[in-house]
């Protein structure tokens, strides 16, 4: 037994209201931040960029698009905090603190999630031609990625091989790259 598993259930058995690291990273998982942190570097970048051409003509578009990306910046660096605060205090965390931080951190990434909407603003308003693509690529995208999940959840010959095949769970445990991919397929 490691001594990070020692101390867990040591824990555990002192105080029944402090959750278990896998409660933790089950909130807080690694997908979450490296999504979060893309998000944030992402929009720091566009706002560089753009600070640095303050000479350029002001439009309505731009200035709305990087006005989204400004303000949803803050919910990201808090997402950020809090994932940190969490990994970092995982053995001690009680669960009414996890449920609060958790919670406050899906407000963060609803809202974080907001900033793609000022990306697209942006690029919308390259060109007449890259806007309208842009567009009708992300239809494309978002259909073609429905279409799939969906006509495999449909496909009756497809229900017998899924019902053979491992579950997610059996799967997971032999996948020692992502300790959160127990409960999360994506």
């Amino acid at each position: 037994m490691t001594g990070t598993s020692w101390m867990a259930t040591v824990n555990k058995q002192v105080d029944p209201d402090i959750v278990s690291v896998q409660e933790v990273r089950d909130v807080f998982s690694d997908r979450r931040w490296t999504i979060m942190g893309a998000l944030l570097g992402t929009c720091t970048a566009i706002l560089l960029v753009h600070s640095l051409e303050a000479n350029k003509d002001h439009s309505f578009q731009r200035e709305l698009g990087l006005g989204i990306l400004a303000s949803t910046m803050p919910f990201q660096i808090v997402y950020c905090a809090l994932h940190l605060f969490a990994r970092e205090n995982e053995e001690k965390l009680l669960k009414a603190d996890l449920q609060r931080i958790g919670n406050l951190s899906v407000v963060c990434q609803i809202i974080a999630y907001g900033s793609m909407i000022g990306i697209l603003i942006m690029w919308y308003g390259i060109s007449s031609f890259v806007g309208p693509l842009l567009v009708a690529s992300s239809i494309v995208a978002f259909l073609t990625v429905r279409f799939v999940l969906y006509s495999s959840s449909l496909n009756p010959g497809n229900e017998q091989e899924f019902i053979q095949s491992k579950s997610n769970d059996e799967r997971a445990q032999n996948d020692h790259h992502h300790l959160d991919s127990i409960h999360r397929p994506w």
